[in-house]
């Protein structure tokens, strides 16, 4: 029995460590999706894409009126190209409770959010954020989000 709870604790703790994030993957992975928001903000797909890997996908879940839910999976590029076009209100999206995981090749970042055209509430949701560490550099290979227009907490910065 005392092997058993010997082999369990080692066990409990092998697992901590390969879920555990080191921060300066954690570091890295915030830069990137700061840098992803500001360039929302700033209408600078430039600042965008350098982040993004070729094969990025992009996907969008949202409930219609009647509570079926719809999904859109698209490649990042109409959107890149929709933020560089963007001269209406500024798209500004406003993230809290940043929480990201990694093994150091693979991570994972999961968000609320809340999005205003300009000083506008437009929607809310949740988005997670996939990566992958290439050759040193950390790239997004996966973005997906949740829409709602009510029964979210407003970020307010």
């Amino acid at each position: 029995m005392k092997n058993f709870a010997i082999l369990t604790l080692c066990y409990l703790f092998s697992f901590q460590s390969y879920t555990q994030v080191n921060p300066s993957d954690s570091a890295a992975i915030t830069q990137i999706i700061t840098e992803v928001f500001d360039g929302m903000r700033q209408s600078d797909s430039s600042l965008i894409g350098k982040h993004m890997h070729p094969a990025v996908m992009m996907q969008t879940v949202s409930r219609t009126e009647s509570g079926n839910t719809i999904s859109k999976l698209t490649k990042a590029d109409g959107w890149l190209k929709a933020v560089a076009e963007n001269t209406g209100a500024m798209w500004d999206e406003r993230i809290d409770q940043l929480q990201i995981s990694s093994d150091g090749t693979l991570a994972s970042a999961w968000m609320d959010f809340a999005f205003y055209l300009g000083d506008t509430f437009s929607h809310c949701g949740h988005n997670s954020f996939q990566f992958i560490k290439i050759k040193g550099n950390w790239k997004i290979i996966y973005i997906i989000d949740s829409r709602m227009r009510d029964d979210c907490n407003r970020i307010e910065n």
